[in-house]
């Protein structure tokens, strides 16, 4: 029954149109050089250890992929798993528009392998917020 349950979160939490940036609790929880990440308050959702969090990268200007699509800013769908300290991405849409508005430049749904989510990289920033 947990399982299903579970499965029935996640299909709602990625098949789930994003909303229009105004609409959604971006709350920041970093700034690099590459611009301001942000993650959806409104969206995170929390099963036991395993979170899954809308992760939103805001690049300053113009960024382009390898494919030469330009874009503004990055939206990652991620799990965590809380108690081992890790993360994979589970999905990646580069958009046009800041704020992960306009349309996607490109998409990616390949998931990436586990990583840890060391305390001094944006991933660890991440968790701190998600996780603890």
């Amino acid at each position: 029954m947990k399982k299903i349950l579970a499965l029935g979160v996640l299909l709602a939490f990625f098949t789930a149109a994003p909303l229009p940036a105004a609409a959604q609790g971006w709350v920041r929880y970093a700034q690099t050089e590459e611009g301001l990440m942000y993650f959806d308050s409104l969206r995170t959702r929390k099963m036991g250890d395993t979170a899954f969090v809308w992760d939103l990268h805001d690049m300053p200007g113009i960024a382009t992929d390898d494919s030469g699509k330009q874009f503004r800013s990055v939206l990652y769908a991620v799990e965590y798993q809380c108690r081992a300290k890790k993360r994979r991405v589970l999905s990646m849409t580069r958009h046009t528009e800041h704020m992960g508005v306009g349309a996607a430049a490109s998409e990616e749904t390949v998931v990436s392998e586990w990583r840890e989510a060391s305390a001094d990289s944006l991933g660890g920033e991440l968790f701190k917020h998600i996780c603890e």
